[in-house]
């Protein structure tokens, strides 16, 4: 009796040292975070030898260096070796990266100086992990995903802020939070012309972070998330399977594996293919040639449209090679993961002389998609056959048509400018962005499954069916009720975004705010030329339109609170008669 009192008094001792351990921890990351990026922001500047961090550097390094230990010592005490052992090599790798590019900024102590910007850097990505494995259980899937893109956002804005990032040495915060929101939301606007005014350093980071925003942040957080299955709460366990919409924690695993390899694999693809036009031109070297294949074919497949070249892609306007090169992987992100993966198999199985079946979902992807490609091809050829598309060869018109047509599905590039389209073509193309990507896939917009739902519950309503039905399968009347909702708001955020910025700026025409707003909303990323000339608050509204872009329109809301089921479910209530029309 007595030893099962010992026994039981021993485990609260532990159990008080591990929460005392676990609140210290927590507080210690809260300040160490808070400390870590004010020494980021501290750094923005070009290092003088009277420089306040050459004169206390001893201090900060033993500051970072106390904090960071205890960090992660917390961090080993309650994660896997799997995660541990990820986190040091990413510390080196990054480290001897910036310290590799940081010599040729800091001229005096540069051996110093940059273990404060590498360990600052480093250690505000410890406090991310650490912070959402510690504060998972306290977030909704909805929240988390919203507080992965923030921090996502803010670190790429600390990094495009520091003076190693642009060619000048120093940028506006505006500018940098700007561009890091449009490369995480897979955007593409941009106040700054990247090919002149970033770095390598800085167009390594950009890269970074469009693939981060192209893979999903839900994807990339899974990889961490998912060790909360075998060792989190019940709450972690439940939460996470949730996240993939399955009970098999062995399906999380595969479905991320496949979701990197297809992505580097079409990536690596499309980089080979561009490689073999960029190859011709003899005025750059062959680091340039390789990294430019590379980084324009992640933004292609990202759907992102960021460009090294300042005309974006203009030059290449009739070369088939591009042309098909960039559209495919433009199709190929858009359409996304569970479409590629259902055609690749029954391609396969077609081969194989096997059975298979496409799923209703994939049928109307893929329907929607081709209608809306073949439209809009049609239409820009022919209506701007004697106009914007006027002097050029017959061959050049149609890759140009084709081209411009498939890009405003977010993918964000252009041969031509679209400012040369009169005003009934630029109508058009802002209802192709509108709509934007499939569901899953690296693009945005309202997607292709809501506008099919939407126009088949005008014809249904019209017909008085009583329900949708689509290959003999009744479509859900929730997912009706969604596509009428995500269609009313993004009309409605779009149209009231676009005259807050008219009235703030003082435009005297609507479209070219209307065609920006809904670039952003849907994160294609093209403009009439009005991006870099947006004031603060102009900007301000744009990057908010990009971030709910991304994130969703119902993922944004769905974080703000959650329906209390309860309420709803147990009883019915009475039915109400509404006349409509």
């Amino acid at each position: 009796m007595i030893n099962k009192i010992n026994k039981y008094s021993n485990k609260n001792i532990i159990h008080t040292i591990d929460e005392l351990l676990r609140r210290l921890s927590n507080l210690l990351a809260i300040a160490g975070s808070i400390f870590a990026i004010f020494v980021l922001l501290m750094q923005i500047r070009k290092i003088e030898t009277y420089n306040f961090y050459i004169a206390n550097y001893e201090k900060i390094i033993n500051i970072i260096t106390i904090c960071f230990i205890f960090i992660l010592l917390d961090q080993i005490r309650i994660a896997p070796r799997k995660l541990y052992i990820i986190v040091p090599i990413i510390q080196i790798l990054g480290l001897l990266l910036v310290n590799f590019f940081s010599k040729k900024y800091y001229e005096t102590d540069s051996s110093r100086i940059i273990w404060v910007i590498a360990g600052s850097v480093l250690f505000f990505l410890i406090i991310v992990i650490n912070w959402l494995r510690l504060s998972y259980s306290k977030f909704t899937l909805y929240q988390l995903i919203i507080a992965s893109f923030i921090f996502v956002i803010t670190l790429g804005s600390l990094l495009l802020y520091l003076p190693l990032s642009t060619v000048s040495g120093s940028i506006n915060f505006i500018d940098a939070l700007f561009t890091a929101t449009s490369a995480v939301c897979v955007t593409g606007l941009t106040v700054i012309d990247i090919s002149k005014e970033l770095t390598f350093f800085g167009r390594i980071v950009l890269i970074i972070l469009i693939q981060i925003g192209g893979l999903g942040i839900m994807s990339i957080s899974a990889i961490v998330l998912l060790f909360s299955v075998s060792k989190g709460s019940v709450q972690d366990r439940i939460r996470t399977l949730e996240m993939f919409n399955t009970q098999n924690k062995d399906i999380i695993r595969s479905t991320i594996k496949v979701i990197f390899l297809a992505t580097f694999i079409i990536e690596f693809a499309g980089a080979i293919s561009l490689f073999t036009v960029f190859n011709n031109d003899s005025s750059a070297k062959l680091g340039e040639k390789i990294f430019s294949s590379l980084f324009h074919s992640i933004s292609s497949f990202c759907n992102a449209g960021f460009s090294l070249y300042s005309d974006s892609l203009h030059r290449y306007s009739n070369n088939i090679t591009i042309t098909a090169t960039v559209c495919l992987l433009i199709i190929f992100g858009g359409i996304g993961y569970p479409v590629i993966l259902t055609v690749f198999f029954a391609i396969k199985n077609k081969i194989m002389r096997k059975k298979y079946m496409i799923d209703m979902q994939t049928s109307i992807v893929l329907f929607t998609t081709f209608i809306l490609l073949l439209f809009g091809f049609l239409f820009i050829f022919f209506n701007e056959y004697n106009g914007a598309l006027n002097g050029l060869s017959l061959r050049e018109k149609i890759l140009v048509s084709a081209f411009q047509s498939i890009n405003p599905r977010t993918g964000g590039y252009e041969t031509i400018s679209y400012s040369s389209m009169n005003s009934v073509t630029i109508g058009i193309v802002i209802f192709l962005m509108f709509v934007g990507a499939s569901p899953s896939g690296t693009g945005g917009g309202v997607k292709t499954t809501t506008l099919f739902v939407f126009v088949s519950s005008i014809i249904t309503a019209i017909t008085n069916r009583p329900f949708i039905v689509v290959r003999g399968r009744k479509i859900k009347e929730s997912a009706v009720n969604k596509s009428v909702a995500i269609f009313t708001l993004a009309m409605a955020i779009s149209a009231f975004a676009a005259l807050l910025i008219f009235y703030i700026d003082g435009y005297k025409i609507m479209t070219p705010v209307l065609f920006e707003a809904v670039s952003a909303l849907s994160t294609t990323g093209l403009s009439l030329g009005i991006t870099p000339s947006l004031s603060i608050w102009s900007k301000i509204i744009v990057m908010f339109l990009m971030f709910i872009g991304r994130v969703g329109y119902l993922t944004l809301f769905m974080s703000v609170g959650s329906i209390d089921r309860s309420r709803y479910g147990l009883i019915d209530l009475p039915t109400g008669d509404v006349t409509i029309g």
